[in-house]
Order: structure tokens, then C-alpha cells, then sequence
């Protein structure tokens, strides 16, 4: 949870709205005023492109070229700090990416900037690696109010103003309480793509302040567009069918997804980049909404046999997701029960217990539903132990979440002993919660959400309209969810 509270955000969104491009400015993509060398410059604005296409290796690259171009260009050392932490995904950067960064910050800190937006954004960056922050999402925070200043200190700056933009997401609360934070970025964000329609990190950044629920139509124009603006950059390619995906549009999502999961095998070297498997996540999702599950698990399969992921919490989040997906999706619920506890060897499983929830849910879900309760019994003990786990590790987004797995494992538990009532009470508590935080963007929906199980447990009680009421009330936050959709025909 963020440690900005819902009021100063509001008040803070409600500034930045204020502010409005001089009618001059007409950026045309991605040009960022350096004091660097003309070479150094060059890669500068392609590493920051691609920065704001969310290809932070790719990023890190060029900049890593521009720091060799010109040793003195403050810019390239700040670029290699940013592209080294990644504000909107979940979980925390790795520790080479920690070391990377904090070293280039210490260099950046030691070179001489050549205008106010340098300054700026120098400011900002040495914010987040700042030593006596008390973890990421205070560092995140930090970084986020030190960007919204360079803004307001260069509010002719298209860049400035996006990475503003991208600052007020990333330390927006999640779930309802994030959504005025999230329109008035879209604020921000709709009036500078009226001067710069081609930059990159205002159509980016638009997508996610619209992945949600109330302002997802506000996201179709940019859902159209963007990949149009980097048709080779697999981050790009993907993030429209978050829109997508908000509407239940399957068609468009599968096929955006196909080209990144493309794009990412040929940007990839030695190591598969995470932009394949979050991919490929998504088209699964897809493909079973569309009942093509013959093809969603030959994707799996591949994703599975492939032993160079990189490390990551998406990456994760999707390798464990996926296969259960399969399952759940399909009602397979003696194969969910008894679904292998092994995952995939190239994640080191114990830095995401986030990702490692979904398995035991999975398997706790699979075992209520099939009758083996001793074994739903113990798939909740896994579960507390991880959530133990995510509340030591402040990861409270994921906490609330697991705990809403575990009331609906419970619930099925108490069904299937007779407890009709108080399974009900569990599966309705559980879903409050979940609806209440909303979904991570790293995922296309939650492996089974929790309001579908409150219907499927209202039909097993013989109450058809209480199920159809929870299954429209899914359909609400997941639009065409084949299960659901299904269940009310």
C-alpha cells in the first residue's frame, strides 16, 4: 500500500492538472534537451524512448553507448538509474539491477548537469536511491514527488510532464481509492497528446491510467494507436490488450499478444526476456475465453519446455499462472487438486511468494471442489505460510489478495462439509475483498476470481438468481468471461 495518503494524492493530482503545454511546443516522439555530445545525445533519446516503452534492457543499452560516447553526459548515468527500477510493475528490482543502478546514481551524482531539466531529473532519480529510504515503495514515492517537481519546474517539457504522469500512477493506491488519482494523469496525459500524438510514454502511460474498470473507454483511442507508434518494441505491442482485456475483446488481445511474444523472442540474446511469457499469458487468457483451450495449452507447453526465462516477478507471475489457468478455466478440478507442486526450475520461487499463492490456490480450489478435503486442508496451511511471508515483505497488494484465496479455499471446504451458510459468508468476504483491490496489470484476471466462485457456490445451493446476480456482478469488472457468461445462459 502507498505511504501517500488518498487525500494529498487527490490534492497533488489536482494540481498537475492545472498545468497546460504552451501551444509551441509540438514534440513529434521522443527529443530530450541534453548538454551531452551530439553522438551521446542521439542514444540518449533512444535509450529514453525505449525507456518509456517499458524495454528497459534495450534501454540500458543505449544509454550504456551514451555514457560511453560522452563520460561527461549526466544524462546517460541518469538514464541507466532509471532503467533499472520500473515504477507501474510489481515486485522489486533484482540485486544486480539494485547495484547497476545505485552505481550509476553515484556517478550521475558526481557529474555536472547543463539545464533546470537535467537538474530535475537528476534530483529525481538520486531521490529513489537515496539511502535512508525504508524500502522500495518508499523509494518509489520519493522518486515520484521529486518528478512531479521537475515538472513543475519545466512544464514545457513533454517528457517532464510524462514521467509526472507516470510518478502519480506509480504511487496511487490500488484498487478504487487509485481511480481520480488515475483519471487525472489521464488528464495530464490526454492534453499533452493533443501537442506530441507520437510520443511514446504519453500513449503508454495513458494505457495504464485507464486499465481499470471505470475508465477503460477512455483508453480505446490509445489502445488503437500504440502499436503503431513501436511496432518493433515488445512491451508496446502487448500493452493495448490491457484494454483490450478490460473489454473482452479476445480477438484483438490474442493477436497484439502474438506479435510481442515475437517481438520479444527476437529482441531476446542468451536470456528470454519477460515480455515473452507476460505475453503469452495473456493470449492464453484469451484463447480460453474463445474456448480454444487446444491451443492455449500447446503455448503453455512451449513456454514450459523453454529453461532461459529471466528472472522476474512478471516472468514468474506468468510461468506459474498460465498452467493453472488451464485447469480452473476448464473446471478441471481433480487435476487442479493434484496438479504437481514443482515450477518451473529457472525462477528462484522463494523471492515471489505472490506468484507461488496462485499453485496452492489452485491445488486448494481443485481439491474442495473434488472431495479431497485433507488435501484442501493442507493447501491452506501453504497459503498462510506464504501470506506470512508477504506481510514480513510489505508486499500488502498481494497479502489482501492471498487472503482472499485462502476465505475462498475455506468457503469450498465448508461447502462440501454441509456448511452451506457460512461458506456463502467466506466467498462473499472474499470477494469484497478482491473487487475491492482490483487486478495488478500483471495479469489479465485472476487465475478464478472470487465473485465467479460466489455464483458457482450460490448454483450448488440451488439459488439461481443469487448465482446470476454474482456472475453479472463478474461480468461488470470482466467483460465476455466465458465461464461466467456461460453459467448465466
Amino acid at each position: 500500500m502507498t505511504r501517500i495518503t488518498m487525500r494529498a494524492s487527490t490534492a497533488l493530482a489536482a494540481t498537475l492538472t492545472i498545468f497546460a503545454l504552451p501551444d509551441a511546443v509540438k514534440a513529434h516522439g521522443v527529443d530530450l534537451p541534453t548538454s551531452c555530445k551530439e553522438e551521446a545525445d542521439a542514444a540518449v533519446d533512444e535509450g529514453l524512448s525505449l525507456m518509456h516503452n517499458m524495454m528497459y534492457i534495450q534501454a540500458e543499452d543505449a544509454f550504456d553507448q551514451a555514457a560511453a560516447s560522452d563520460p561527461d553526459c549526466a544524462m546517460a548515468q541518469w538514464g541507466i538509474a532509471m532503467a533499472n527500477f520500473h515504477p507501474l510493475w510489481p515486485g522489486n528490482p533484482s540485486p544486480e539491477e539494485t547495484a547497476k543502478g545505485t552505481e550509476a546514481a553515484e556517478r550521475l551524482a558526481d557529474l555536472t548537469t547543463g539545464n533546470d531539466l537535467e537538474r530535475g531529473l537528476t534530483k529525481a532519480a538520486l531521490a529513489f536511491y537515496a539511502p535512508e529510504h525504508d524500502g522500495y515503495r518508499a523509494q518509489i514515492n520519493a522518486w515520484a514527488a521529486a518528478q512531479i517537481d521537475a515538472y513543475e519546474a519545466n512544464p514545457d517539457s513533454v517528457d517532464a510532464a510524462a514521467f509526472a504522469a507516470l510518478a502519480m500512477l506509480a504511487s496511487a493506491p490500488p484498487g478504487e481509492g487509485g481511480i481520480a488519482i488515475n483519471a487525472a494523469a489521464g488528464d495530464l496525459l490526454d492534453t499533452l497528446h493533443k501537442s506530441a500524438p507520437h510520443h511514446p510514454g504519453v500513449i503508454h502511460y495513458a494505457i495504464h491510467a485507464y486499465d481499470n474498470p471505470p475508465l477503460k473507454d477512455r483508453g480505446a483511442p490509445y489502445a488503437v494507436i500504440y502499436d503503431k507508434t513501436a511496432p518493433n518494441a515488445a512491451h508496446a505491442l502487448h500493452m493495448p490488450s490491457h484494454i483490450f482485456t478490460r473489454t473482452g475483446d479476445w480477438a484483438a488481445s490474442i493477436e497484439l499478444n502474438r506479435r510481442s511474444a515475437e517481438a520479444a523472442m527476437e529482441s531476446s540474446d542468451t536470456i528470454l526476456e519477460t515480455h515473452y511469457v507476460h505475453a503469452v499469458d495473456y493470449m492464453v487468457y484469451g484463447l480460453l475465453q474463445l474456448d480454444r483451450p487446444e491451443e492455449a495449452q500447446a503455448l503453455v507447453d512451449k513456454m514450459l519446455a523453454m529453461d532461459n526465462h529471466q528472472v522476474s516477478f512478471g516472468g514468474a507471475y506468468a510461468l506459474a499462472a498460465s498452467p493453472l489457468r488451464l485447469l480452473l478455466e476448464q473446471e478441471k478440478w481433480a487435476e487442479a487438486g493434484a496438479v504437481s507442486h514443482e515450477l518451473h526450475p529457472s525462477i528462484p520461487w522463494e523471492n515471489f511468494p505472490q506468484t507461488e499463492a496462485m499453485l496452492w490456490f489452485a491445488k486448494g480450489i481443485g481439491a474442495a471442489r473434488s472431495g479431497d478435503l485433507e488435501a484442501a486442508r493442507a493447501d491452506v496451511v501453504k497459503l498462510n505460510a506464504l501470506h506470512q511471508v508477504m506481510v514480513e515483505r510489505d508486499q500488502d497488494y498481494w497479502a489482501k489478495l492471498t487472503e482472499g484465496q485462502i476465505l475462498s479455499v475455506d468457503a469450498w471446504i465448508e461447502l462440501a462439509r454441509g456448511n452451506g451458510e457460512q461458506a456463502v459468508k467466506m466467498q462473499e468476504k472474499a470477494a469484497d475483498l478482491e473487487d475491492s483491490i482490483g487486478k495488478s496489470p500483471v495479469t489479465p484476471g485472476h487465475v478464478l476470481p472470487a465473485r465467479e466462485l460466489l455464483g458457482d457456490i450460490y448454483l450448488e445451493l440451488g439459488a439461481p438468481e443469487k448465482a446470476a446476480e454474482a456472475y453479472r456482478a463478474t461480468l461488470e469488472l470482466s467483460p465476455n468471461r466465458a465461464r461466467s457468461l456461460a453459467a448465466l445462459r
